[in-house]
């Protein structure tokens, strides 16, 4: 019986090469990516690290540190203080502190012409003119009192302030500190401010007063020795007659 035989070729007989470079490569790959996984301590890197991280703590720290505000403010106490005067110099009497005021009492109180004014006029304008220099001279007592007494709360802020900016950790703080000091040095200027007005309401109106008065006066002599001359008339009896006795 015939068996037929046959020879393999050439081409099926040669080995499948690209197939084994192909897993060849792959395990290389595997290899090395395995080798560069592996975790290297550096001692020194780390240590440098925490030193830097804790220089970063430390800056905050400072910063915080820095910007920490006051613990004393006298914000409200300066705030009504200011309230207090603006209300006290409202409030003043006398001879008027507004433009308006001033003409008005001016043209009441102190005229210019009296040519045309009464004998009786003049006598109340005279009066009008000595109770409003009483009220403008007791206006600057009652003032001067009444800052007195806002002077001792100034005081008691002013060493507040002085405790805090000697105690501040920060900048912040004694940046605080010093500006309550400079709030209550603005208080100081107020009061000084007013007392000075008042001072000179009350030597504005003394001088106006005086004006006042000299011109009443040379309005009243002009008078009188304008009148015309009356000659009396004579007695009705011979006064020599008796002149002998």
């Amino acid at each position: 019986m015939w068996i037929p035989f046959s020879t393999p070729s050439p081409r099926r007989l040669r080995p499948n090469r690209p197939v084994a470079v192909v897993v060849v490569v792959s395990a290389l790959l595997a290899a090395t990516t395995t080798q560069a996984q592996q975790v290297v301590f550096d001692p020194r890197n780390h240590l440098e690290n925490a030193l830097q991280a804790a220089r970063q703590l430390e800056s905050l720290a400072n910063e915080a540190k820095s910007l920490a505000a006051s613990p004393y403010s006298h914000l409200a106490g300066n705030s009504q203080a200011l309230q207090d005067m603006a209300e006290l110099a409202r409030t003043a009497r006398g001879l008027a502190t507004s433009v308006d005021g001033l003409e008005r009492q001016f043209a009441d109180l102190y005229p210019d012409d009296l040519s045309g004014t009464d004998a009786l006029r003049l006598v109340e304008q005279s009066r009008d003119r000595s109770a409003n220099a009483r009220r403008t001279a007791e206006d600057l007592a009652r003032t001067a009192a009444h800052l007195e007494r806002m002077g001792q709360g100034r005081g008691r802020r002013l060493s507040g302030a002085l405790e805090a900016s000697q105690s501040a950790s920060g900048q912040t703080a004694a940046v605080q500190s010093s500006n309550q000091m400079l709030a209550v040095l603005a208080e100081d200027l107020a009061a000084l401010r007013i007392v000075m007005l008042a001072q000179a309401r009350l030597l504005s109106e003394g001088a106006a007063r005086d004006a006042a008065e000299r011109a009443a006066g040379v309005e009243a002599r002009c008078r009188i020795w304008s009148r015309p001359v009356r000659v009396p008339n004579p007695p009705a009896f011979d006064p020599l007659s008796n002149a002998r006795n």
